[in-house]
């Protein structure tokens, strides 16, 4: 049994999320190429389970782009799911809000839905790891898992002592930055990450990427000054060979240790 994530209590969450992040044009350029290519030509997203989803506001901004079925939303902040329950009607689709651990919620049916997401989430909590694998095991085979990571050529930061980010979004920071939660800021090794991704059970039968060079966030204390915020698309399908497929549009010097 994979172990606990962080339980965050702040209202910043549910505060910021709920103004932020609520259209298609507040998404990264990264996050929207891969929202376009899973929908495909027909613009069809199906059925969704947004793992992290603070407010709900992907399955908003979704909606005003392509035709979803279902949207779920399963988030560990309670301010933030009791501020989605408040409007269900803004949806295209039906919708329900979860609050709890997704390594611990256990209402959730396995191999249901056609694409899950993790955006900043799996990449903001201690059980990285086990937050991907147990999104994974939430997609229907032919159906996608979609996540955000940082990424580096050097070595992956994983400890708090290494790499945290103050849960701030306001502007500025508070004088006793001790009063404002904190969130470890994960940075994988690009090859760390991607080995990550193709020891999931069942193999992927192929995987996108979308990333760029930026600076990690003001609010970030990690010792990178540079990272490559990525976009991922790995989809569930039935493969038995060796190899898995790859189209990846992400900085040559990513893959270059320096």
């Amino acid at each position: 049994m994979p172990g606990k994530n962080i339980e965050y209590k702040t209202k910043q969450i549910s505060e910021y999320f709920s103004i932020n992040r609520v259209k298609w044009d507040q998404f990264y350029p990264s996050e929207k190429w891969i929202f376009e290519r899973v929908a495909g030509a027909e613009g069809q997203m199906g059925s969704v389970l947004d793992v992290g989803c603070a407010t709900g506001g992907l399955g908003l901004a979704l909606g005003e782009r392509f035709s979803l079925t279902e949207y779920v939303g399963v988030d560990i902040n309670a301010p933030a799911i009791d501020y989605a329950n408040t409007g269900r009607t803004k949806y295209s689709c039906p919708c329900d809000f979860l609050c709890g651990d997704i390594l611990t919620v256990d209402s959730l049916p396995a191999d249901k839905f056609d694409n899950v997401f993790s955006l900043s989430c799996a990449d903001w909590n201690i059980a990285t790891e086990d937050i991907i694998s147990e999104c994974w095991k939430y997609v229907r085979v032919g159906g996608h898992f979609i996540l955000t990571l940082r990424l580096t050529p050097q070595q992956s930061l994983l400890r708090f002592s290494e790499s945290f980010q103050y849960i701030y979004f306001g502007e500025g920071m508070p004088k006793n930055e001790e009063e404002v939660e904190k969130a470890p800021y994960i940075v994988l090794n690009v090859q760390h990450a991607l080995a990550i991704l193709a020891n999931l059970q069942p193999k992927p039968d192929h995987i996108m990427a979308y990333g760029y060079w930026g600076p990690p966030s003001p609010t970030a204390r990690t010792t990178y000054d540079r990272l490559v915020f990525t976009a991922l698309a790995v989809r569930k399908g039935n493969n038995d060979g060796k190899d898995i497929p790859g189209e990846f549009h992400l900085p040559v010097d990513l893959f270059l240790q320096e």
